[in-house]
């Protein structure tokens, strides 16, 4: 139930970034990295708490390439249909794996590689890379994905660390506020009504959506990450075919494809715990 709530409000999260016309979307990483500091703020002033964890070297690499990844997830938003990019956005966890060697000292196995294959051929899928226009976004995506899934593995290192959860989202969402600040204010829309109810539920909807995700991850097994995945794909694909925007065949072709990728992640994760148990 909380894996299902997790994705509902992590998919609108993204129908708001869509739908949000006439705003940069620098501007909208600002309103959303802004709500998102105040509540985790919030939460630590009451507890009176330090504001700033002990690993600040890391706490900052974890801030400045989630602040990539998700800048350019935005990006792709604004400049692709929202299923792509939310599709292409959710190849993070082939990156996770594949990062894992590096900062936690895992080893990737044979499955991990072929989802990557699996997914990086989905991608291509959707890039149409005869079509400079649309394979640039893409690339663009991708290359926040890989972001992501660098950021998602040093949080698990600071997690290790014993790196309180609240000082972690608050590292991000200052190092997010200091990055995207100067950007927004050099190209600054100013918001109207409609435009700055939308803003603010981005960030809310971001907040509810992770609160459900940690409860999620509490109470369930963590292989049910994956099936959020799916259902975020799933639903941003309703949401385009809602918005009238136009999937080409390759788009649908690609959306299985990393669909696919994803699962073969999963087995495989769920062969090597069964070979490590038995």
């Amino acid at each position: 139930m909380y894996m299902a709530a997790a994705a509902f409000f992590f998919s609108l999260m993204g129908l708001l970034v869509r739908i949000v016309k006439g705003i940069p979307f620098m501007e909208v990483v600002f309103f959303r990295s802004a709500v998102m500091f105040v509540i985790p703020l919030i939460g630590l002033i009451r507890e009176y708490r330090p504001l700033f964890g002990k690993h600040k070297v890391l706490l900052l690499a974890r801030g400045l390439f989630g602040f990539v990844g998700l800048s350019a997830y935005f990006y792709t938003i604004h400049a692709m249909p929202l299923a792509e990019a939310v599709t292409i956005q959710y190849t993070n966890p082939i990156f996770t794996a594949l990062w894992s060697p590096l900062i936690l000292k895992e080893r990737a196995t044979r499955f991990d590689w072929l989802a990557t294959v699996v997914s990086f051929l989905g991608v291509f899928f959707i890039a149409r890379p005869d079509s400079l226009s649309h394979a640039l976004p893409a690339a663009i995506g991708l290359g926040g994905a890989a972001c992501s899934g660098l950021a998602y593995n040093l949080v698990r290192k600071l997690g290790g660390k014993g790196e309180d959860h609240r000082n972690i989202v608050f590292a991000f969402t200052v190092v997010s506020l200091g990055f995207s600040t100067p950007a927004a204010l050099a190209q600054w829309v100013m918001p109207d009504t409609v435009q700055f109810a939308l803003l603010i539920g981005i960030g809310v909807t971001t907040y509810i959506a992770q609160i459900a995700l940690t409860k999620g991850l509490r109470a369930e097994r963590a292989s049910r990450a994956t099936v959020m995945n799916y259902l975020v794909i799933l639903l941003s694909t309703v949401y385009s075919i809602l918005l009238g925007e136009a999937l080409h065949p390759y788009t649908l072709g690609g959306i299985a494809l990393i669909a696919a990728g994803i699962a073969v992640l999963q087995f495989g994760k769920r062969h090597e715990k069964a070979r490590a148990a038995g």
